[in-house]
């Protein structure tokens, strides 16, 4: 998360566990006639784009192997700055881009993580301390992309603040459907908790959230 989202929290000064360390400015590529050069740019110069991880949904709601990998691709929203096109002109035309640290099967642990501390936060930890999504955050098992995936909904949640999520429930499964940086109307993750094996929970005591 921290390679995925680095910029985006400096730029936006989001919360640091070391403020003083902030950096001031950020490293931009350009590349011109095949030749690349890397320079830094101030923070308030820099052309900002939150890079969003688009996923297939989850495999178990689609009937996919659990042993294919994790496929994704990645959308760039511009949130602030001058846009690469702007950026570009100024260098005389070049390409421009920004360096970009990122594993897809990381990145989907994380989002895991946080739908498991929302499903535990609204339902307590009694019907997840054997679920399978818990082996799958530690990276003991590798199927990630059977739990967790695209929201191919209805939006859920509202475009609106930092991070928005809802748990819900659909037979004997719970379903988290979760936006981060929803204000900039970014896509919806969908996980999918499998309680522990023989674990109910009873739909009328569902406190929805």
């Amino acid at each position: 998360m921290k390679g995925l989202f680095q910029n985006v929290r400096t730029i936006l000064r989001m919360q640091s566990r070391r403020p003083k360390e902030r950096l001031l400015s950020l490293p931009l590529v350009l590349e011109n006639q095949g030749l690349q050069q890397i320079i830094q740019v101030p923070i308030n110069e820099f052309p900002l784009y939150l890079p969003m991880p688009i996923f297939p949904p989850p495999g178990i709601l689609v009937g996919t192997s659990l042993s294919l990998p994790l496929s994704a691709d990645v959308n760039f929203i511009h949130v602030a700055g001058p846009s690469f096109e702007e950026v570009s002109l100024r260098y005389g035309g070049c390409f421009v881009g920004s360096q970009l640290s990122f594993y897809p099967g990381y990145f989907a642990r994380t989002i895991a993580k946080i739908a498991y501390c929302a499903a535990v936060y609204t339902l307590g930890i009694a019907p997840f301390k054997g679920s399978p999504i818990r082996r799958v955050i530690l990276g003991e098992d590798l199927s990630i992309g059977h739990w967790v995936g695209a929201w191919t909904g209805d939006p859920a949640n509202e475009a609106k603040g930092l991070h928005a999520m809802q748990v819900r429930m659909e037979d004997s499964n719970v379903h988290v459907i979760l936006r981060l940086f929803a204000q900039f109307n970014t896509p919806e993750y969908h996980v999918v908790l499998q309680p522990t094996a023989g674990y109910f929970i009873q739909p009328k005591k569902f406190p929805w959230r």
